[in-house]
């Protein structure tokens, strides 16, 4: 589809190295600023605010897109760059903007019936996007076009979706095209189903006391009095779940909140995953594939389910013995608490994790919660990226659908990039995870592209609020993900604007690592006193990230393998719950609480499908790109921009191994990846 759709495969798996295949065509530099893009006092994109303005958009977006692909249909003459391309690129931006609107506002807006109708809206755009798929005229265009004389970027794009053509089953006879359709249609309609179960689905707690709360922040207490009924709620957002699974010391009432939890969307979502199962496996039968999984895994770095799954099995194999002895720590430090314990309960992990890293490296979370206030979190984030990658950040005013969204704008030198929004603060309604929702599709001589950060942190909609090293951590992903995003969409081609799938998170792996770094923290991480986080503290933090690593890591692999093996069989020959204790039981070392449903809110199942595992894929390469930054300084300006230049700003226009291998200087592989896990 348009607007997932990744680039062609660029890397295989050989043996233990991830090794990226390279290419011998000249990468397409930065794209120059052009007359027609929009001046540096373009303003951020309005979107609709009521059912009626959304609506009348969506309708108007819809005829006009259609009345290009008509016209691109019966196009008479030979296929030109010109004649051809450039109006089917049109085509392209308007059908993705149209996808874009409908999931922002379908995620974040506060009115339900405008979530309501922006699903409706994003539902139509997208069987406008499976007619484009399955547009015999079209791809007999693309078939014809002569591109030996154009610039690789161009012979790339046409390489690219001649293949995606023939992936979404274009080649097919009419009767199973109809079916393709239809089938389109209705994942579209179970995927935003499966979302709105999570979404709509808070579940809570109830404690009669503050007294019951004990080991949590006070500020975090304060936050949450006392109901009308005399009792507190604790719910299953992440502003209230994370820091209760930490620091609550009432063994019963964590479990009883991770038992709401991992059933939320529960018995909804079962069913809905189900029939997802089910259309994905009768999609890719049709379209000529064993099973979803080698479908969906046929445009990514990988190029096969089993390539996918060898690289889960080796990460799994390498984390396992460091995982085996963190669980061991695990259990050493809750027989301290109860003697006869013979195993960790999963409610118990989170805690027991703080609770050694407090002792054996000196580092309390709860005393470096201070350093973390939203505003300076954020101002700091933006300050790094704004030393790192020459950029610069300045609020603007602008249109938003919410009191806590706030708009910005992005420049590099005088030239404007692009526009974002910052959704960060829970609220009913809205998407319960972090995500980097593209809102307008950029490129060159287009209007500058536009995006939302979305998260859920206490304090992010201009109230002061602490955060918890992982919520920053987390900050830091997401904004890696929008500055990717800004940079890499100024393509000729739209198409050429994301990498690979499986290489989509490298970036935002990578600049979380600046967690870490002192000279970063200590540019924005000061208490109330203005006094920066002492250089110790952060070495202990550095140390106290590596217990647990490997519990992380072969965690991660547990749910890549749920991931792909829910989808590489046919799901009838399958129950969900027998699939996940069979997978958990190969690949996992932690207990499967009964009575429990996480593969009901595991969001990934839908949107990712068959390569979650993409996260770990995209961990070894960063891992190995951050290797370059630590020859040095993580602050080293001439690395970064080489970083910018040859990764960044490249996109989808060349494959991704490609660009690695630019920055890197050689092909990319797992031994960054294999040093971590063994504590280096």
């Amino acid at each position: 589809m348009l607007f997932v759709r990744p680039p062609v495969a660029a890397a295989v798996l050989a043996g233990l190295v991830l090794t990226g295949c390279g290419r011998s065509d000249e990468p397409p530099a930065p794209p120059p600023r052009t007359a027609t893009e929009p001046p540096a006092t373009s303003t951020a994109p309005a979107l609709p605010n009521d059912v009626a303005g959304l609506e009348a958009r969506c309708d108007a977006a819809l005829d006009g897109a259609r009345a290009l692909l008509v016209s691109l249909e019966n196009r008479g003459g030979t296929p030109a760059v010109a004649t051809f391309l450039e109006p089917y690129n049109e085509l392209a931006r308007q059908v993705v903007n149209g996808v874009y609107l409908g999931r922002l506002l379908g995620s974040v807006h506060p009115d339900a019936a405008v979530r309501e109708a922006a699903g409706e809206c994003q539902q139509r755009f997208e069987a406008l996007d499976t007619d484009i798929e399955l547009s015999v005229e079209l791809f007999r265009g693309f078939a014809a076009l002569d591109v030996s004389g154009e610039p690789s970027e161009t012979r790339f794009f046409v390489e690219k979706r001649l293949r995606d053509f023939r992936l979404a089953g274009v080649d097919r006879d009419a009767d199973t095209r109809d079916r393709i359709k239809i089938l389109n249609e209705e994942l579209v309609a179970l995927g935003i189903e499966f979302d709105r179960n999570m979404t709509d689905d808070v579940r809570s707690i109830s404690v009669e006391s503050a007294a019951a709360l004990e080991g949590l922040p006070a500020d975090w207490i304060a936050a949450r009095p006392p109901g009308e009924d005399g009792l507190i709620r604790i719910t299953t957002d992440y502003p209230d779940y994370i820091p209760f699974m930490r620091y609550a010391q009432d063994d019963d009432l964590r479990e009883a909140l991770y038992r709401e939890y991992n059933n939320r969307a529960y018995p909804a979502n079962e069913e809905v995953l189900e029939s997802l199962l089910a259309k994905r496996y009768e999609l890719a039968r049709l379209t000529g594939f064993d099973h979803w999984a080698d479908r969906a895994t046929a445009d990514k770095m990988t190029g096969s389910a089993s390539a996918a799954r060898s690289f889960i099995d080796q990460g799994s194999a390498m984390a396992r013995p460091r995982a085996e002895a963190d669980q061991a720590a695990l259990l050493a430090r809750l027989r301290q608490e109860d003697p006869a314990a013979t195993a960790v309960m999963p409610w118990q992990s989170s805690r027991l994790t703080h609770l050694i890293r407090e002792e054996r490296y000196a580092i309390d979370a709860t005393s470096v919660r201070p350093y973390l206030e939203y505003g300076k979190v954020r101002d700091g984030i933006f300050r790094l990226v704004e030393g790192l990658w020459d950029l610069r950040i300045e609020a603007i005013d602008a249109a938003v659908w919410h009191e806590d969204v706030s708009a910005w704008r992005m420049y590099r030198g005088e030239r404007l990039v692009g526009h974002f929004f910052l959704v960060m603060l829970p609220r009913a309604g809205k998407f319960k995870h972090a995500a980097r929702f593209q809102s307008r599709e950029g490129g060159r001589g287009r209007p500058l592209p536009a995006a939302a950060l979305v998260t859920n942190l206490p304090g992010g909609g201009g109230n002061d609020g602490y955060l918890e090293q992982e919520q920053v951590r987390t900050f830091l992903h997401e904004f890696g993900h929008l500055v990717h995003w800004l940079t890499m969409s100024h393509q000729r081609w739209i198409e050429n604007t994301t990498p690979e799938w499986d290489f989509i998170e490298a970036p935002s792996m990578m600049l979380q690592e600046w967690l870490y770094d002192t000279e970063t923290l200590q540019g924005f991480a000061t208490n109330d006193a203005g006094e920066a986080i002492p250089a110790a503290t952060v070495e202990r933090m550095r140390a106290a990230r590596d217990f647990g690593q490997g519990l992380f890591v072969h965690r991660q692999m547990f749910l890549s393998a749920l991931s792909l093996g829910l989808y590489d069989a046919d799901p009838s020959t399958f129950g969900l719950r027998e699939r996940l204790e069979d997978i958990h039981a190969r690949y996992a070392i932690d207990i499967l609480v009964d009575g429990t449903h996480m593969y009901t809110s595991f969001g990934h199942l839908d949107g990712y499908s068959a390569y979650y595992y993409t996260y770990m894929w995209s961990l070894a390469i960063a891992l190995d790109m951050l290797g370059r930054f630590e020859a040095t300084s993580l602050r080293d300006t001439d690395v970064a921009r080489a970083y910018r230049d040859e990764v960044l700003a490249p996109g989808g226009s060349r494959p991704a191994g490609d660009s690695v291998a630019a920055f890197l200087g050689r092909p990319y592989d797992l031994a960054a990846f294999r040093h971590r896990l063994e504590g280096g």
